[in-house]
């Protein structure tokens, strides 16, 4: 074997060492700063988008703030609304009400008016109609005739709770 033999240990290390310097050099001067750029390109790239997300974040967490005071408002506007809808009804209702109850009022005391007329008018014939029988028996049991106006006061008496006399 080659590699093995003693006398070709001096070349074979002159040519290691003159492969490895070349080597060296290309690499040094052409890969290693094509690694560099590309690596700091790529941290260039995730510190910027780290940034965008810390901006994004920061405008999303303002975002949330203002979305919560919209919302915080909202709520108590449609509270406000709520209870003034809610205090005009009542009020429409009570009016309604009030109105309602005045018309009921009204048709009671008209018919309160109408029965005291009917009672008037029972009572007028009541009179009318006790006056004759009054009249009536007064002839049947006497058998004279009995004036209409005697007959009246007797009743009109009777009713009022006097004597006749």
């Amino acid at each position: 074997m080659p590699q093995m033999e003693f006398a070709d240990y001096a070349p074979q290390i002159v040519w290691l060492v003159i492969t490895f310097a070349v080597f060296y050099f290309l690499m040094a001067r052409f890969a290693i700063p094509g690694v560099e750029r590309v690596l700091t390109a790529r941290e260039d790239r995730i510190q910027g988008d780290l940034n965008r997300a810390q901006a994004l974040g920061q405008q999303a967490e303002a975002a949330q703030k203002a979305f919560e005071k919209v919302s915080a408002e909202s709520r108590a506007t449609a509270q406000r609304l709520s209870a003034e809808a809610r205090a005009s009804a009542q009020a429409a209702q009570a009016t309604r009400m009030a109105a309602v109850e005045a018309q009921l009022m009204d048709r009671l005391r008209k018919a309160d008016e109408d029965v005291a007329r009917a009672r008037a008018s029972a009572m007028q014939g009541l009179g009318t109609m006790a006056t004759d029988i009054a009249q009536a028996a007064a002839e049947k049991l006497t058998g004279a005739k009995v004036a209409r106006e005697a007959a009246a006061k007797a009743v009109d008496n009777e009713m009022s709770g006097k004597d006749a006399g």
